[in-house]
């Protein structure tokens, strides 16, 4: 099984507003407000090559948001709580 975490993230390419999202990130990740993102990918029991992953305020809620492809080609999408590490929805994207 292959995960490779694609942070769009090029050197030296850094945005303010990446920055702030990302300071964001640790700070609540750091107050215990949310798992680490490698606790949720522990979580994550598909194989597959990660292709992206955001942190997203959904419903009130904090949510790691993953995109995966498969190994027959198919893209899915995997929304899990922030907080609690639940995962709340999986689909295969169209």
């Amino acid at each position: 099984m292959t995960r490779t975490l694609l942070l769009l993230v090029l050197l030296g390419g850094l945005t303010p507003a990446f920055t702030s999202d990302h300071d964001e990130a640790l700070r609540l990740k750091q107050a215990g407000e949310i798992l680490p993102l490698k606790t949720i990918l522990e979580r994550l029991q598909q194989p597959g090559q990660i292709l992206e992953v955001e942190l997203e305020h959904k419903q009130g809620r904090l949510v790691y948001e993953l995109e995966l492809l498969d190994e027959q080609g198919r893209v899915w999408e995997f929304y899990f709580d922030a907080a609690s590490g639940e995962m709340i929805k999986k689909k295969i994207e169209n």
